[in-house]
């Protein structure tokens, strides 16, 4: 854990200056620049962890992917397969810290897409940049040794669009 939070840290140090010349904060609605802050944490957290895996160089790196493809090694392509097992020891942490995390850890996404951006504010465009992300962490997973599992993405893709929402209710509570 202290290890994600260092690069983490690192991160967020180099991207903060870069942010505060090309935004000025000052210039803008505090509000606005506080979310797309948290926002760019968020994402520089969720990348930090769901990205962390074996790199190498280019080559090397598709040459392993296309030995795991045809081994089948750390590819789970069955979709429920890894759900249902994992709901069938619902009363073990590991299965509770699977489906939750894994629809949990993407539900800020689907929320601050719409809160940042009008275009996001309907179903389609939010639904595509949902699924856009799940399938760019895990076709890189594929790259960088980590399992990859379409479970994961539906589960990533259900949390995101439960972010969703959850902006669409706030959005109404607050208008009445």
């Amino acid at each position: 854990m202290t290890e994600y939070l260092t690069r983490f840290a690192l991160i967020c140090l180099c991207v903060l200056p870069v942010w505060v010349i090309l935004r000025r904060p000052w210039k803008r609605p505090a509000g606005r620049e506080i979310a797309l802050g948290l926002f760019v944490m968020y994402i520089a957290a969720l990348l930090t962890m769901a990205l962390e895996g074996t790199w190498a160089s280019p080559a090397a790196m598709l040459q392993s992917a296309r030995e795991r493809i045809s081994a089948g090694d750390g590819l789970r392509l069955t979709p429920f397969e890894t759900i249902r097992q994992q709901l069938s020891t619902l009363n073990t942490d590991d299965s509770r810290t699977q489906l939750l995390g894994n629809t949990l850890l993407f539900l800020p996404w689907g929320f601050f897409l719409p809160l940042l951006w009008r275009k996001f504010r309907h179903f389609f465009p939010v639904a595509g940049m949902c699924l856009g992300l799940t399938c760019f962490i895990e076709g890189t997973q594929l790259f960088i040794c980590r399992t990859v599992d379409v479970d994961d993405l539906i589960l990533n893709f259900l949390g995101s669009l439960c972010g969703a929402g959850l902006w669409r209710i706030v959005r109404r509570l607050r208008k009445e």
